[in-house]
């Protein structure tokens, strides 16, 4: 049996992908923090098929709802080789200086301590049994700025910075961290971003504007990218920044 997979932020629309995705041939964790409902229906289709799935509560920016959901996962799930956090706050699409302070330390609160609690527990619990990998999902915008997405790039720069340091430290025990950088996906805040303002459609508009490829990139291309790095093949990929964005950053 292949090791089990603990996804954070199953229920987001990559999540989702993500999470069918890797149920297909894994045990799957789902770990959700408001959309119950959402993460006990995935849950029921992977078990439908054929798999094992479990949801449990997670809030990364408590330390210790990150420690009670690996806590309560290992009681749950068979070993579990694999963590995937596909967490991200929603953002205002807006020029940096218009951002309101609250709406900056929430989003920082968010994506750099929730990822850093999240690292906090799931290294250890990967080098328990015996090694794996960690992959964290940031933005292309880390790899190219984009004018008024400074609330995705900023924050998740760091978050790219604690993956590189992770993989530094972690290394030596089997344990591979990797993060994702995705470009204009058809799901998520793309979606979302349509309907708040023009400047956050001129964002999303100007991004696929500068992407060779023309076209949005389908959550079931990240999803086949997250099960790649988790697998033997992607076994000395380690401590990058993968972008998957059309070729955006080039």
């Amino acid at each position: 049996m292949n090791d089990a997979v603990a996804i954070i932020g199953a229920t987001g629309g990559l999540g989702e992908a993500v999470t069918m995705q890797l149920g297909r041939n894994r045990p799957i964790l789902l770990g959700y923090n408001r959309n119950k409902n959402k993460a006990d229906e995935l849950v029921a289709k992977i078990c439908a098929s054929g798999q094992s799935a479990w949801a449990l509560h997670i809030d990364i920016t408590e330390p210790k709802s990150v420690e009670d959901f690996f806590a309560q996962g290992r009681h749950l799930v068979p070993k579990i080789g694999h963590v995937v956090s596909v967490t991200g706050p929603a953002i205002p699409l807006c020029p940096l200086l218009e951002v309101q302070s609250k709406d900056f330390r929430r989003i920082l609160e968010t994506d750099v301590i929730g990822t850093f609690n999240v690292l906090q527990h799931a290294v250890p619990l990967l080098k328990a049994n015996g090694g794996g990998t960690m992959t964290s999902f940031v933005t292309t915008a880390v790899l190219r700025t984009l004018e008024n997405d400074g609330m995705s790039s900023v924050p998740k720069t760091a978050v790219a910075g604690l993956i590189r340091l992770a993989a530094r430290e972690a290394g030596p025990w089997n344990v591979r961290c990797n993060a994702i950088a995705p470009g204009v996906i058809d799901a998520g805040i793309v979606h979302s971003s349509f309907v708040v303002s023009e400047v956050a459609q001129g964002v999303i508009a100007e991004c696929l504007k500068k992407t060779p490829l023309p076209r949005l990139g389908r959550p079931q291309e990240v999803a086949a990218l997250v099960e790649f790095l988790c697998s033997e093949f992607a076994g000395y990929i380690n401590g990058q920044i993968i972008g998957i964005d059309g070729g955006y950053s080039a």
